[in-house]
């Protein structure tokens, strides 16, 4: 494995010559080719406009071009289930030459296909995030009735450490700074799920409908994830190795005050939901003008507009289901989707603190509404009865 890493990382230091190594990691690691052909394509319109395969292919790009702003493939994840040392083995090859790509593009060193990141997203979106206006915006809140969160001395100890790493270590940089945190958000639903399964487990406890909501709460944050990774938010490696880091540490350190209070550990999230209300609302406002202007990546418009919509409806126990169905044209509509998201995870978490405080059920939203149909069928048939009685008993009918 040693050979196999100073191999990959000798080849590249090797790209000017060759490179290879460049153009292979650019689609390994989910730069969407097309920046670069897009580029090279439109210089080369401009230098020979007269030929005709060039112009044709020229139009087509520019029909598309709103979704070649974004990354397409951005998965990090590998290709299909394999056992754990086939895939931290993968891992290292990949993670691996990416280091080496970084090092190489430090120095000077870079291949035909080389794009700088200032071209790039996230940086040529050119958005920008003041950290004090968010801390301002969580003091509002925090002002108004019911605004602050109450919590533990665990849980807010968590939330310190998380809000230091978004505001110390992403300066400038919101998208990744979305990443980060949207890697952040995800754990404790797998934490919670993972608890419930474990007291199920043991014959302590069952509640399918808790565990089902988290289910839906963290299919949600996966695409706010997936919406972040397509705008260029994990481009970097070492934002990626702290990341996945930090996101493992939380998730045991949720488990285990889960194990110890179940209502300490929503209100951690809470706590986390509420930051990012906070966050997506002044990052709209600071930038509402650019963000009305670009177009939604194809993610977040497959998630927000498909016809299938159950676990998005799923999540929010505070809406029937249905009801919530928000436009997703521009890249606004997207980051006020998202923290509209935000706002209802809050309710959630809420809900689900006052379940483990007092044993309020905290059901599925389309549970209710299932309910409400029989209720309705059964007053339709209660009518129904009534009725035939009534003209019975008035001599309209003969029994």
């Amino acid at each position: 494995m040693r050979v196999t890493v100073l191999v990959v990382a000798i080849l590249a230091f090797d790209i000017q010559a060759t490179g290879f190594l460049v153009n292979w990691s650019t689609t390994s690691f989910g730069v969407n080719p097309s920046f670069a052909s897009t580029t090279r394509l439109r210089k080369s319109v401009e230098e020979a406009d007269e030929v005709p395969a060039i112009s044709e292919l020229a139009r087509n790009i520019k029909k598309k071009e709103n979704h070649d702003l974004y990354f397409e493939n951005t998965s990090f994840d590998g290709t299909r289930p394999e056992s754990a040392f086939l895939l931290a083995y993968d891992n290292i090859i990949r993670q691996g030459s990416n280091i080496a790509k970084d090092v190489a593009e430090s120095v000077g060193i870079t291949g035909k296909s080389y794009i700088p990141r200032s071209q790039m997203p996230p940086e040529c979106l050119g958005f920008s995030l003041d950290d004090e206006a968010v801390r301002e915006a969580e003091r509002e809140r925090e002002a108004l009735p019911g605004g602050k969160v109450v919590t533990n001395i665990v849980s807010q100890k968590l939330y310190d450490l998380g809000c230091f790493a978004l505001d110390e270590l992403f300066p400038g940089r919101p998208i990744a700074r979305f990443w980060f945190l949207e890697v952040i958000a995800r754990m404790p639903y797998f934490s919670y799920v993972s608890m419930l399964h474990l007291y199920e487990s043991f014959g302590w406890w069952r509640e399918p409908e808790l565990r089902k909501i988290h289910n839906a709460q963290e299919y949600n944050e996966l695409h706010h994830l997936l919406i972040m990774e397509s705008l260029g938010g994990n481009v970097r490696w070492r934002d990626r190795f702290l990341g996945s880091h930090v996101a493992i540490g939380y998730y045991w350190a949720v488990n285990a005050l889960f194990f110890f209070s179940p209502k300490a550990a929503y209100e951690f999230m809470e706590l986390l939901e509420s930051h990012a209300v906070d966050t997506y609302t002044t990052f709209l406002k600071e930038n509402e003008e650019r963000l009305k202007k670009l177009p939604a990546p194809r993610v977040a418009t497959s998630y927000y507009k498909a016809d299938d919509l159950y676990l998005f409806d799923d999540f929010q126990v505070s809406k029937t289901p249905k009801s919530r169905r928000p436009p997703c044209d521009t890249l606004y509509d997207v980051f006020k989707n998202i923290a509209e998201d935000e706002a209802e995870h809050v309710k959630t978490m809420q809900a689900c603190k006052d379940y483990a405080a007092v044993g309020d059920i905290v059901v599925s939203p389309h549970l209710n509404a299932a309910d409400s149909v029989i209720s309705e069928e059964q007053r339709k048939a209660w009518l129904d009865w009534s009725e035939e009685i009534n003209r019975a008993s008035t001599g309209e009918e003969d029994f």
